[in-house]
């Protein structure tokens, strides 16, 4: 892989934790300036925390590799590894942040709990095939030695 491949790569992860990490902080303050009690709302918040940490992680860390390969127009297999680190993160955090959507809507009411946690669980079970996918490919692409 060359220097302005994984330039591209981190850009691209970067503005996709950086955008997804927004909304679930976005979600987040709002669920805390409603200033409601109860196990549901608190479970509901606390998921939303987790997926803005975890996207922040991932944020932190595919901008700082950017830079570091940027500066010095070299690849680092540690920083390979970083970001492999940082691509697992991003996905835990969309199945965290589609848990606290699912769980959202039973804030609201029960009809909305119900329609959010499908659409929650359907959308899990898609990005989880996805991802699956993906890595079928890429495992029959990898060279064997």
């Amino acid at each position: 892989m060359t220097v302005d491949l994984v330039l591209q790569e981190n850009g691209i992860y970067a503005t996709l934790a950086g955008i997804l990490g927004g909304f679930a902080f976005v979600a987040l303050m709002q669920l805390i300036e409603m200033e409601k009690k109860g196990i549901l709302f608190t479970t509901t918040t606390v998921l939303f925390a987790l997926a803005t940490f975890m996207f922040l992680l991932a944020f932190l860390a595919f901008v700082l590799t950017y830079a570091v390969v940027a500066e010095t127009n070299r690849l680092f297999y540690d920083l390979g590894t970083l970001g492999a680190y940082a691509l697992f993160d991003t996905y835990g955090a969309i199945f965290v942040l589609l848990a606290g959507i699912g769980m959202s809507g039973w804030i609201r009411s029960r009809a909305a709990g119900i329609a959010t946690t499908v659409m929650a669980l359907v959308f899990s079970c898609l990005s989880g095939t996805v991802l699956v996918y993906v890595f079928n490919v890429l495992a029959s692409a990898a060279p064997v030695q």
